[in-house]
C-alpha cells in the first residue's frame, strides 16, 4: 500500500502523472499513464492506492519510474470511459503488504 503525497502533471505528456508515494518509511516516484481520468491530480493527494513495488525501476524520459499503481479500465471491451485507482478499505495503511 502506498498514499500519494504529491501528484502532478508532466510537462511534455498528454498521458502521465508524476505520483510522490509514501510506502512505510519510504518515498518512491512513479509515472503513471492515469491523467485522462484525473484532470486535478492535487485532488489524489492522501489517497491510498495499491502499489506494485517489486518492479525494477524503469527509466523514462521524464524520470525514473519506481513501481507501479494499480488501476481498471474497459479498454479491452472498447470502453474508453476511463481508467480508475484501485481504493482501499478504511483501516490499511502506507507501507502494509499485499497478501
Amino acid at each position: 500500500m502506498a498514499r500519494i503525497e504529491q501528484a502532478e502533471l508532466v510537462a511534455g505528456s498528454d498521458k502521465l502523472l508524476k505520483l510522490t508515494l509514501r510506502v512505510g518509511a519510504e518515498q518512491r516516484t512513479v509515472f503513471s499513464g492515469i491523467r485522462s481520468s484525473y484532470a486535478q491530480p492535487e485532488r489524489l493527494v492522501g489517497r491510498l492506492v495499491v502499489l506494485l513495488a517489486n518492479l525494477a525501476p524503469r527509466r523514462m524520459r521524464f524520470g525514473v519510474s519506481q513501481g507501479m499503481v494499480l488501476a481498471a479500465s474497459g479498454a479491452a471491451d472498447g470502453d474508453t470511459s476511463g481508467v480508475y485507482l484501485l481504493s482501499v478499505d478504511p483501516g490499511a495503511a502506507d507501507g502494509m503488504r499485499i497478501t
